[in-house]
This record gives C-alpha cells, sequence and structure tokens, in this order.
C-alpha cells in the first residue's frame, strides 16, 4: 500500500488529514448498513494516548458504548465513554475494532477526530518542514528507518 501523505504547502502547527471513522466490523444499522463518517478535520496528536472521537460522530454512527474510562488532560479528570470503530483512510489504510474515546466532557474539543498514539504506533510517522513546507507521512506496518 501507498504511504499517507500530506503536503501543505506552508508551514504547519497541526498534522490535519482525512479519515473514514466506520461502525465496527461486524455491526450495522437496523436496515443492515455500516454506517460511516468521512471526517476532513481529524488532527493527529503525538501527546494523545489514544483516538478521541466527538459526540456527533458516536450519534450519527448509533455507536454503543463499550465501556468507560478515566481521562487526565489539561482541564483536569473526566469519565468518558469507549467504543469501538473501525478508522479508515484514502489511502486503503484500516484499523478494525480500534477502542476510542469520546470528547462528550471535554470542552474546547476542536477536532471530530484526534488521533492518539494507539494508531501512530501502529506505523512509521513523519513529518518534515523545509523551506516552510510541511510533509507529513504515515506507513503502515512499519518498516523502520535506520540513522
Amino acid at each position: 500500500m501507498n504511504c499517507l501523505t500530506k503536503c501543505y504547502g506552508k508551514s504547519q502547527d497541526a498534522i490535519i488529514t482525512d479519515c473514514y471513522v466506520v461502525m465496527p466490523s461486524g455491526v450495522t444499522d437496523k436496515k443492515g448498513n455500516r454506517l460511516y463518517c468521512k471526517i476532513a478535520n481529524a488532527a493527529w496528536d503525538t501527546g494523545a494516548t489514544n483516538t478521541i472521537i466527538s459526540p456527533e460522530i458516536v450519534k450519527a454512527l448509533e455507536l454503543k458504548p463499550n465501556g468507560e474510562c478515566i481521562v487526565s488532560a489539561y482541564g483536569g479528570t473526566n469519565e468518558v465513554n469507549t467504543y469501538l470503530v473501525d478508522l479508515c483512510f484514502e489511502n486503503g489504510y484500516k484499523i478494525t475494532n480500534l477502542q476510542v474515546l469520546s470528547s462528550e466532557n471535554n470542552t474546547g474539543f476542536d477536532y471530530d477526530v484526534l488521533i492518539g498514539m494507539d494508531v501512530i504506533i501502529k506505523g512509521d510517522f513523519c513529518i518534515s518542514t523545509v523551506n516552510n513546507n510541511t510533509l507529513f507521512m504515515f506507513r503502515m506496518p512499519a518498516k523502520g528507518v535506520t540513522f
């Protein structure tokens, strides 16, 4: 598969890509469809342990919580629901049955999806900025690099 890449054409302070959040494998709605949301503002965050989705995605996909989790962030600690989803990218990368957190109790959450280290560690993650042009690359599975 091709490496997921995005060239921004300018220096970036955040890595934002498209993705799809899909009902988990084997789950359908009442009509037998697997619902999905195309997301244009998924932020990659090496400071986040887990991937987080917005309450709007939870509602649109009719997701049912599979547990709860206590999260610590700059605003303190919160108890949030966890959900299973499939996370897909336009180049064909797919992570099935990924347990994600909901941002339901977090104020100031600016993204529909925040991609955390639970996804990033599955591949090679690279950001390079040369001449004020940021290039982002992610490759799964990881092939490693040598220095």
